[in-house]
């Protein structure tokens, strides 16, 4: 089945579509706003779009309810760091056909994609159910969490120590800290793991 992926952040997007290359699934495109998201379902016509709520300024509920009116037969997974109720019933009620927090497994991820492939109508959830997680301390100190907020934006070591009046290296320093107290081995790894246990908010 072809997929397009839709989320603001290049390393969640990639994170999901190297996910997914290991599965019977087929990454056909990637988008990170609204209009390109509906750019490439209106040309791909993919069977499902796994689209987060939060797109910049404005949120995938609204390329979902569009789509939808432009007789789109993709299915929609709506995809968020949020686990409130009502944020569930607004995307069960702009039409997506399941609900899966960033929180959730991977594997949890592909048996609903599988369902939806399957044929399942019933709306489906994953992750926003779970018992909430025990905190975790990685003991990061508060210029490690300054340094930790500003990778899913792509910037590289140099960006993020003009950003923040440091040097390069001292970036550098931060970053392996980051990485062997979060036992991370690359960065998208570090930011999945800190948007998993809320070290940024998204």
């Amino acid at each position: 089945m072809d997929i397009v992926v839709v989320d603001d952040h290049h390393l969640i997007r990639s994170g999901l579509i190297a996910a997914l290359a290991e599965t019977d699934f087929n990454v056909v495109a990637e988008a990170s706003t609204v209009g390109e998201g509906l750019a490439v379902i209106n040309k791909f016509h993919p069977d499902i779009a796994l689209v987060d709520i939060n797109l910049g300024t404005s949120s995938g509920l609204d390329l979902i309810k569009t789509a939808i009116s432009e007789k789109s037969k993709c299915k929609f997974v709506v995809l968020t760091m949020h686990d409130q109720s009502e944020i569930l019933e607004s995307a069960k009620s702009a039409g997506a056909s399941a609900f899966v927090t960033k929180g959730a497994a991977i594997s949890d991820l592909i048996e609903i994609m599988n369902c939806i492939s399957a044929g399942t109508n019933k709306f489906m959830k994953a992750g926003e159910l779970k018992q909430s997680k025990q905190v975790i301390d990685f003991d990061l100190t508060n210029r490690e969490l300054e340094v930790l907020s500003l990778l899913p934006t792509g910037a590289t070591a140099s960006a993020i120590a003009g950003m923040l009046f440091l040097t390069e290296p001292t970036v550098k320093t931060h970053l392996s800290a980051i990485y062997r107290k979060l036992s991370a081995a690359n960065r998208a790894q570090a930011v999945s793991i800190a948007l998993v246990n809320n070290l940024i908010i998204q």
